[in-house]
């Protein structure tokens, strides 16, 4: 049986890194970065700046899914940086997506495309967006390009509006933490994209991606019906500060 072949997008960084290593075996991957790093081995990665639309297309051949990462990730970003790393290199992705008849684009959206909302409100995939930042704009914007993309050029499209990424030894899984509602973990990361990669009958869909805390910023009941999504890690339990026999009022201003 012929292994899909998956391109990631921004694979140098974290995310990426953590998907290419998850990953390598199963499927035949094709990593893309701005530049290769250097623990990278000869010939494993394409250097490709995505915001030259003549540059991305050739990367897409024969490509099944693709895993878009690449974008300027921080919050206070400028719009300077915003416009080519995160609004033209998504366009240019999945234009050459849908030219080069790839089954699916998944693409990073993020908590921030919401997070106007307030903070003791839970915010479900039916609410209108609410970025708090142009960061934020620019992936609720990537939102809107993929159901077009998937409406009008035939393309399904995923787009996941991931949490707080963080690994077991992040030093804000700690009592009290502002973003412990918000936490994904590393581990749970892991599942989500597993789950994405297994439902082929999705052509549009917003998910959101947290873990299993005791409070949730984000509802995850879309992502459980429709992606079969079922993350294993609580932050709040991570903390090592609740259990079973640990009263919820240690977190009430959570």
């Amino acid at each position: 049986m012929k292994r899909q072949r998956v391109l990631i997008t921004g694979a140098a960084g974290r995310i990426g890194s953590l998907l290419a290593q998850h990953w390598r075996g199963r499927y035949e991957l094709v990593l893309t970065d701005k530049l290769t790093p250097a623990t990278a081995a000869p010939g494993s990665y394409i250097e490709c700046n995505l915001s030259d639309q003549d540059s991305v297309r050739p990367i897409l051949d024969n490509i099944d899914t693709v895993i878009h990462l690449a974008a300027d990730p921080r919050p206070n970003a400028g719009w300077q940086s915003l416009l080519p790393n995160n609004i033209v290199a998504t366009h240019n992705v999945l234009e050459a997506a849908a030219d080069a008849g790839c089954h699916r684009v998944i693409l990073a959206s993020s908590i921030n495309a919401v997070a106007g909302y307030p903070a003791d409100v839970q915010v479900t995939t039916a609410m209108p967006v609410a970025p708090a930042n142009l960061y934020g704009a620019t992936k609720a914007f990537g939102e809107a390009m993929g159901r077009y993309y998937a409406d009008q050029r035939n393309l399904s499209v995923l787009c996941l509006r991931l949490g707080a990424v963080v690994a077991p030894n992040d030093a804000r899984i700690a009592p009290g933490h502002p973003l412990l509602d918000s936490m994904l973990t590393t581990a749970d990361l892991l599942k989500l994209y597993d789950a994405c990669l297994a439902s082929e009958h999705v052509r549009f869909g917003i998910f959101h991606g947290i873990s299993e805390n005791r409070f949730k910023r984000l509802d995850i009941s879309d992502t459980r019906s429709v992606l079969r999504f079922e993350p294993c890690d609580d932050a709040f339990v991570l903390t090592g500060m609740v259990g079973p026999d640990r009263p919820d009022h240690l977190y009430e201003n959570h």
